[in-house]
């Protein structure tokens, strides 16, 4: 095991980097004396966590760069972590921005969904649930009918379906007076404000105006609205009734042995966002700080206050965050006991739900372990499809999850060089290149390798593993017999599992979880390589063969493959290739009797 010259590690402030023998970075941390943290790794080695272990045990050299402040460190820390991606540190698992409400500066402002931070306006959030945000948004433009179109579409000066629907004010045919429009923006700014008090006293005092001068038709609208958002309040947690500050609160948390981070994020007192992150075999306390600054990292908007429990020294916390957003931001480590409560009650729902996850992911690995009588467990699993459009643009992909998980940076993109509608030649070139990487040590090997097809394809696959010296595991999916009788979710699937070397197949129940998983991950190879050879398709789509048919242009093409990008192998009828597209029924059943003829 490699280590370091302990007498020549600086003892200034910075961070350090854990190499390994392809020099990759594996680990960085940051320090406040680099010589006394580096020096810790090597004390009492027998405690340490096995993550810790594992990467000790890979790494062949340590690097470091000094700061002025640990800060600094902090702040370096997280962006060699954000574009390094160490595979030891901890990291957020999802890696896009937080959505947030935006309210835009335009003359006529929209509301909208945003994870940029890029537009001019004012943002509330953020948010952790985007489906039920939009939910919220829907509902608050029915209360409130601003514009959501383009600017060049407001520039065209005419109303759009969205004011038929009565789902905007139509102030592009200046059908409401910018006062009222603006009226209507300040009640939803308002709302994300928390200040419902104050809202429902202005609604209410309109409604009574536009009575009194016997405009009821107007009063009964905003009665409408006044409803629709008491209806929204309602539904929104409050958790602070009396304190209208933008607060985050991060709980760190060991239950069941299971370790993690909650954070909850709450505005105008209530409770807006909360999200878990489950970190296996490390100490939450130890990652707080480079959690929070992660968090940080993907924000559009900071809050007034941050609470963490679990943190005593705060200063190199506060110092970062404040570097970051550019402004004071006050941290404190105690107080607010009943929110610490409610984090920990979501820590609890959150881990017993992971718990849950890892037992069927665990035994599903134990199963395939089985079934392929592979001598090692089953993590990382990758599943290969080939697809083309007609014959021509052949392109394959895999698709890997890692521990049940689909792990989409590792997914991969392979245009076919040596044959056109062979999926036999195509998966055999497709495992040679990826093989010939492993080899060159710019791949991963998987635990195991799924084939979409039957048992050709899957000794095209084995063929090419045995050439380049790789002993893989392989297995693959296929449509197999008709199986008659199915009387309900416990017969048979009329799908196979093929292994090498076995002449008969394995069939399963239909909902055994095996076979799920199997079916699960080949149908997102499906999905990403349909989606791949689309764009293909339509970057080159003035190529298509289906160009060569009477009646059928380029914009007919077009429109074809943007609506079934997997015309090839689905099973469209003629009649809906007609509706979607807007063509001739007649033309529709010519096409597809052209795309079933050069299958």
């Amino acid at each position: 095991m490699f280590k370091p010259e302990l007498k020549d590690i600086p003892e200034n402030p910075g961070i350090y980097i854990y190499i390994g023998k392809n020099d990759e970075i594996l680990y960085v941390g940051k320090a406040k004396n680099l010589k006394n943290r580096v020096s810790s790794y090597f004390s009492d080695m027998d405690s340490k966590p096995l993550r810790t272990q594992k990467m000790l045990q890979s790494a062949v050299d340590i690097r470091f760069v000094v700061t002025t402040t640990e800060s600094e460190a902090l702040l370096l820390e997280n962006n060699l972590i954000k574009t390094e991606k160490p595979r030891y540190n901890v990291r957020l698992k999802d890696s896009k921005s937080y959505p947030y409400i935006l309210i835009t500066d335009h003359e006529y402002p929209k509301l909208m969904i945003t994870r940029e931070s890029g537009q001019k306006g004012e943002y509330f959030g953020p948010f952790t649930d985007v489906a039920a945000l939009r939910g919220i948004v829907d509902e608050l433009l029915r209360a409130f009918p601003l514009r959501t179109c383009r600017e060049t579409r407001f520039r065209e000066k005419k109303v759009c379906l969205k004011y038929q629907i009565k789902k905007c004010a139509g102030p592009c045919e200046s059908l409401i007076s910018r006062n009222r429009y603006m009226s209507m923006v300040s009640q939803i700014r308002d709302f994300f404000n928390g200040d419902f008090a104050g809202l429902k006293e202005r609604m209410t005092a309109e409604m009574m105006r536009l009575s009194d001068k016997m405009d009821f038709e107007a009063a009964a609208k905003m009665r409408d609205r006044l409803r629709s958002v008491e209806s929204l309040f309602i539904r929104q947690t409050v958790v602070l009734p009396e304190d209208r500050r933008s607060i985050d609160i991060f709980v760190p948390h060991t239950i069941d042995n299971v370790s993690g981070i909650t954070v909850m994020f709450i505005r105008g007192g209530k409770l807006i966002g909360s999200r878990t992150d489950i970190f296996e075999d490390a100490d939450p306390k130890e990652v707080l700080e480079s959690y929070i600054i992660q968090v940080y990292s993907s924000v559009v908007s900071y809050p007034e206050m941050i609470s963490v429990f679990g943190l005593e020294e705060t200063d190199v916390l506060c110092d970062a965050v404040e570097r970051m957003s550019g402004r004071k931001i006050i941290l404190r480590k105690r107080g607010f006991a009943a929110l610490h409560n409610l984090g920990m009650e979501n820590a609890r729902v959150q881990t017993e739900l992971y718990l849950k996850r890892l037992a069927k992911r665990k035994d599903i690995s134990a199963r395939l372990k089985e079934i392929t009588g592979s001598e090692n467990d089953i993590h990382r699993v990758e599943c290969v499809d080939i697809s083309h459009l007609g014959g021509k643009g052949t392109v394959g992909v895999s698709v890997v999850t890692l521990d049940g998980e689909f792990a989409n940076r590792e997914y991969r993109k392979y245009k076919i060089r040596s044959a056109e509608n062979d999926d036999f030649v195509s998966i055999y070139e497709l495992f040679s290149r990826k093989f010939e990487n492993i080899n060159e040590k710019s791949e991963p090997m998987a635990d195991l390798y799924i084939v979409d097809g039957g048992i050709g394809q899957l000794n095209s696959a084995v063929r090419a593993a045995e050439e380049q010296g790789i002993d893989a595991n392989f297995i693959s999916i296929s449509k197999g017999r008709s199986i008659k009788y199915m009387k309900d979710a416990q017969d048979e699937s009329i799908e196979s599992i093929h292994l090498p070397g076995r002449k008969n197949p394995l069939n399963f129940k239909k909902n055994n979880p095996v076979l799920l998983f199997v079916q699960k991950i080949r149908d997102e190879a499906h999905r990403f390589a349909i989606t791949y050879s689309r764009n293909l398709a339509l970057k080159n789509f003035k190529k298509s063969p289906l160009l060569d048919i009477d009646g059928v242009g380029e914009k007919t093409v077009k429109k074809i493959l943007e609506s079934f990008p997997d015309i090839y192998s689905s099973n469209i009828s003629a009649e809906q290739l007609s509706k979607i597209c807007r063509i001739s029924e007649r033309l529709a059943e010519t096409i597809l009797d052209k795309v079933k003829s050069g299958q």
